[in-house]
Formats: structure tokens, C-alpha cells, sequence
């Protein structure tokens, strides 16, 4: 038996599959759309940040100071600890101007000193942090961005050299939310209190490992768009 099939049932086959095609990739951009522009009250969702900060550990330095050689001469680098690197990630519940975050944070500030001796003297000074931090957001305009001012409380782990130590702390900060669909950054600027003493090395006595700062950094997630009005 001999089956024949017209050149016109192919093409109409053919439009009818990419009508059908057409209609998925629409549908498709149409979710997606739809998820972009959707307004939510609520959502939970993955943070993370990235900033820089300026200190002052006096006994720190008073340590690196010591434990330099006699007549040396600095060719690069500078003997005090005076700036830190700080990385930090979470998970924030977020309403429309309120928001909570269950943070870690991790802070170290590196130091690298090259005398004239040939030596390199090298130093790490590390703290980490977890804590919860609340916002409270002032809308802007239509409510896209906005700005906030907020805080919270953490614990301090700190370590330098054979010293550690920790104790509760505290946080302050302000910024600017930015909110570009369902991507949201954030850049701020914050106060933090930490501070402990190692009361147990015998060389020194009550040695203070300070990471009071002020700190410059940014916060950056995806979630659902929220308006903040």
C-alpha cells in the first residue's frame, strides 16, 4: 500500500508546530514577565555582601611594634593595622518597610611588612560574627528604592596570632535600597562594636583585641519584587 502525503499537509504541519513553539515562548516570556513584575507583601530569601573598614586594635599594633627588630627599616607596608576586609551572608524575612537578617559575618584584616633586612614579616587579625540585624525603610518616589536605617546585635569571635577572645556586640547602619526588578542592592555604611581581652597568655596581660569599626560596603540579593510603599 502506498502512502502519499501532499506537500501542502507538510507545510501546514510545519506552521502548525511553529505556531505551537511560538505560543510556548511566549507563554514562557509571559511567566517570566509576570514573576519580575509581580508586587509581593513578603518574601524570604538569601543575602549576601561584600565592604571594607577602618579600626584602630592598639594592642595589636603595640604587639607588631614589639615583635619588629631593633633599627629596622620599613621598605614597604606600614607597621600599624589601621583597615579590614569583610565578607558576609544570610537569609532576610522582608515586608514592605521592615526587614530581619540572620548574618554571618566574616572579617580579617591582613598585614605584610617588608624591612630592610630582607625579611617579610607577615600578620592576620580575624573575627567572625554571627548575629540578627532589623531595617526600617523610608520610601523614595513610587516606593522602587528606599532609603533605611537599622541595627543589630552579634558575637564576636576574634583571633591574632596566639590570642583570641570573644564577647557580644553590637551594630549600626544606614543606606540606600535599590531595587531593579529582582535584583536588590544595597550599599551602606555601618558602625560596629566588638571588643574582648585574652586574659589567658602569660606573656601579656589582659591583651585587648579591639574590631570597633566603621565600615563601607554593599548588600546584594534576588527575591520577589516588594515595593517599599
Amino acid at each position: 500500500m502506498k502512502i502519499t502525503i501532499s506537500s501542502d499537509s507538510l507545510s501546514g504541519r510545519k506552521n502548525t508546530a511553529a505556531l505551537l513553539l511560538a505560543m510556548i515562548f511566549l507563554l514562557q516570556v509571559a511567566i517570566a514577565h509576570s514573576q519580575e513584575t509581580a508586587v509581593k507583601k513578603s518574601a524570604v530569601y538569601p543575602t549576601f555582601g561584600v565592604g571594607f573598614g577602618f579600626f584602630h586594635p592598639g594592642d595589636v599594633n603595640d604587639y607588631i611594634a614589639l615583635d619588629l627588630p631593633s633599627g629596622y627599616i620599613t621598605e614597604y607596608g606600614t607597621q600599624e593595622m589601621f583597615m579590614f576586609f569583610d565578607i558576609h551572608a544570610g537569609v532576610t524575612f522582608r515586608m514592605k518597610q521592615f526587614d530581619v537578617s540572620a548574618l554571618l559575618e566574616y572579617d580579617i584584616a591582613p598585614k605584610w611588612i617588608m624591612i630592610s633586612d630582607g625579611n617579610n614579616l607577615n600578620y592576620m587579625y580575624s573575627r567572625i560574627a554571627p548575629g540578627v540585624t532589623a531595617n526600617y525603610y523610608v520610601p523614595v518616589g513610587t516606593g522602587r528604592h528606599a532609603f533605611f536605617i537599622g541595627g543589630g546585635i552579634n558575637y564576636s569571635f576574634m583571633k591574632f596570632e596566639e590570642f583570641s577572645a570573644s564577647s557580644p556586640g553590637f551594630r549600626l547602619q544606614a543606606g540606600f535600597s535599590l531595587q531593579f526588578g529582582t535584583f536588590n542592592l544595597q550599599p551602606f555604611g555601618a558602625f560596629n562594636y566588638a571588643s574582648a581581652t585574652d586574659t589567658d597568655n602569660q606573656d601579656w596581660e589582659d591583651f585587648n583585641l579591639n574590631y570597633t569599626n566603621g565600615q563601607i560596603g554593599v548588600n546584594f540579593s534576588f527575591h520577589p519584587k516588594i515595593n517599599f510603599k
